[in-house]
């Protein structure tokens, strides 16, 4: 574990719950009303951190044992899909109930829906209802599901490449690709392709892959390196990028806008040698990191039932109240979920399924 970025994701997925409360753009307070078009709005770039670290992250726990043979790809499947795909199956059934209420509610698409979610496809079909239906941040392990399908590929293609070459030119390739297809797409397919289809986004993936052989080469070199300094000017690149990100176009902020300043802020804090590592290397905030995935996974859901429910009966109107108690409450679930859940679902699951991927190699 790299405690530094485990800590980072509760940050990033923070972003992603601030994003999420649109209500607030509808505020009686300007204040509420500022703070969500110029800061909370942009929460979304969470999703670029956690595909870049997600690279990173495989990279560093798995390149080596693929590259060996010491984990054949049907464990490493095994083992991401035991991660994720119960969580998701089971906020998927909490929000069957929020759907059935929709006032736009349709049995055909609604199971065409429900097929798409099921087997974590929706991310490729460029349709709102569809990529967003359901849970709709599980979009993104939609994405997370193609990328890990793929990195037993890409970890032994990238091998086999000249490391400088292959790198220098694929960067080149990613850097003028995607702005080249930017220009050449109708602005009203944007969101649907460079933020959420995985075909796109698999770009993220592979620069968090490139950045683990730029770690490893870093790390061999025996560099009087000042990593108080770096982690400082990373975390203010980032917030410099940030300050300034209404300057440049949506749709470059949906993932090449931000490749710099997030990759930076992972390469430098994975060798967790800093004031700011140590910081981050605390228990409690370990344990947020831990908890991210649900907590990312399970906030919109606690957010929309918690809209209901305030509607019916409560009946609150203090808009920092409902945002402490729809954040406390997504803490309480995502870490009842860890603890009773989600590291016993996985631990069954991979009890189960990897002696017979083991016996099925022997025969």
């Amino acid at each position: 574990m790299i405690k530094p970025l485990t800590s980072l994701r509760f940050f990033f997925a923070f972003m992603i719950f601030a994003h999420h409360l649109t209500f607030l753009s509808k505020s009686n307070s300007p204040y509420f009303r500022w703070i969500h078009e110029y800061i909370l709005k942009e929460g979304y770039i969470g999703v670029s951190f956690f595909f870049i670290l997600s690279g990173f992250i495989l990279a560093y726990n798995y390149r080596d044992s693929i590259l060996n043979k010491k984990v054949s790809n049907k464990d490493f499947f095994i083992a991401r899909i035991a991660r994720i795909y119960p969580l998701h199956l089971l906020c998927l059934l909490i929000a069957v109930p929020l759907t059935l209420q929709d006032v736009s509610f349709e049995l055909s698409t609604w199971f065409t829906q429900l097929f798409f979610n099921l087997t974590l496809t929706q991310s490729f079909i460029p349709i709102r209802i569809i990529y967003f239906s359901f849970n709709s941040p599980s979009w993104s392990i939609s994405n997370e599901l193609f990328f890990y399908l793929l990195f037993p590929f890409l970890i032994i293609l990238i091998s086999k490449l000249k490391y400088y070459k292959f790198n220098k030119g694929l960067l080149t390739l990613f850097l003028f690709l995607l702005p080249l297809l930017m220009l050449l797409i109708a602005p009203i397919h944007y969101k649907s392709l460079f933020y959420v289809n995985p075909f796109f986004r698999i770009f993220d993936f592979i620069i968090g892959i490139l950045l683990f052989e730029l770690y490893e080469r870093i790390k061999k070199q025996q560099r009087l390196i000042h990593y108080n300094i770096l982690e400082i000017s990373s975390v203010l690149l980032l917030v410099l990028f940030f300050v300034f990100h209404r300057e440049f176009p949506l749709v470059l902020r949906y993932s090449v806008y931000y490749w710099l300043p997030m990759s930076l802020l992972i390469l430098i804090f994975s060798f967790q040698k800093g004031f700011i590592s140590n910081f981050l290397s605390n228990r409690i905030l370990i344990l947020l990191g831990e908890i991210s995935f649900g907590f990312y996974m399970f906030h919109q859901l606690i957010l929309k039932y918690f809209k209901n429910l305030n509607a019916a009966y409560f009946h609150i109107e203090n808009e920092y109240l409902i945002i402490s108690i729809i954040f406390i409450v997504s803490l309480l679930v995502s870490y009842s979920s860890f603890i009773w859940f989600e590291n016993p679902v996985n631990k069954y699951l991979k009890n189960v399924f990897k002696p017979k991927a083991k016996m099925q190699k022997q025969q």
